[in-house]
């Protein structure tokens, strides 16, 4: 424990903090003086006050920059989490203005990302210039857990959780389709059945569209031809353009590739295996207006799309 402070009473100066999260990163006093433009001598006093307070060293000093001792780690940690808080309270307070404004912090899968973020920007910096829309990618179950500890504001996700602190708008119900390259799938459409014979690029559980596929197949006593793992809808969809193989996606999960001609999407049929895709919020988000009306938008651009038969 410091010789200073009690473990109540140590009130750093945030610019200290700030400071000391800089030369961790950076792991150099003349780097971080540098991108914090202040002078090294200023820095390094900033840095010795820190280890004073606290009475522990948090770098060790090497021949060329620094390292952080097992203290600077901790602090790190917890330097990031107190900025962390800072910056929620920031969004929190100014997305409570009587007019849109204010950071909101949104959450997407990659695929609905890709066509949902543009016109997402367009529309908000045209109608709404004061509010900031800071965005994070990550898939549904990631941005659940991030939904629920607030950490964003809004995510666009599917299946969201059935919880009374959480609102659901649902934006559309995508259907599993089998896709594959062009040349290769001559039916309208597929059963389940037909669709298991195929050889099938996958990702593994608990991936939810693997649950649901396997699920469906379960049901009706269907082995899936899994030929290959892959984690991740991207690398998937490299392997189907190279003629590897065939998957289960949604049509909005390939629906670049549809459009460029270097994939094709055929409707499963017989069962027809439904997955929703959703705009949710905590409820204590929805009262701040500049988070309501970026729902809104959202909501608005997902019903163009499926209206102009672009995504279904």
């Amino acid at each position: 424990m410091s010789k200073k402070f009690g473990d109540q009473d140590w009130h750093p100066e945030m610019r200290a903090l700030r400071y000391f999260v800089c030369v961790a990163e950076e792991k150099s006093m003349t780097k971080a003086a540098g991108r914090l433009r202040v002078a090294q001598p200023a820095l390094s006093r900033q840095i010795a006050g820190l280890e004073g307070d606290l009475g522990v060293p948090l770098f060790v000093r090497m021949p060329r920059g620094v390292e952080l001792t097992e203290a600077g780690e901790i602090l790190l940690e917890r330097a990031y989490g107190v900025f962390s808080q800072l910056a929620r309270a920031y969004r929190d307070v100014t997305t409570h203005s009587a007019s849109p404004k204010g950071i909101v912090v949104v959450g997407m899968p990659p695929t609905p990302g890709e066509f949902i973020l543009p016109p997402l920007l367009a529309r908000t910096r045209r109608d709404y210039p004061e509010i900031e829309l800071r965005l994070v990618e990550g898939f549904s179950r990631e941005l659940e857990k991030a939904l629920i500890t607030g950490e964003i504001a809004l995510a666009v996700m599917h299946d969201p959780p059935d919880r009374s602190d959480i609102h659901v708008r649902e934006l559309l119900r995508e259907q599993l389709h089998l896709i594959g390259p062009p040349a290769a799938l001559d039916k309208e459409d597929y059963t389940l059945s037909e669709a298991a014979v195929f050889p099938l690029i996958m990702p593994p559980r608990p991936n939810y569209l693997r649950v649901l596929a396997d699920r469906a197949a379960d049901e009706r006593g269907i082995e899936l031809n899994v030929i290959q793992r892959v984690d991740g809808v991207w690398h998937i969809k490299a392997l189907l353009r190279a003629g590897h193989g065939f998957s289960l996606l949604t049509f909005g999960g390939a629906l670049t590739e549809i459009r460029q001609g270097t994939l094709a999407a055929r409707p499963v049929r017989d069962p027809v295996i439904e997955w929703r895709l959703c705009v949710a919020a905590r409820q204590d988000q929805r009262r701040k207006i500049a988070v309501s009306v970026v729902e809104d938008a959202i909501f608005e651009i997902v019903t163009d799309l499926s209206a102009r038969g672009v995504w279904k």
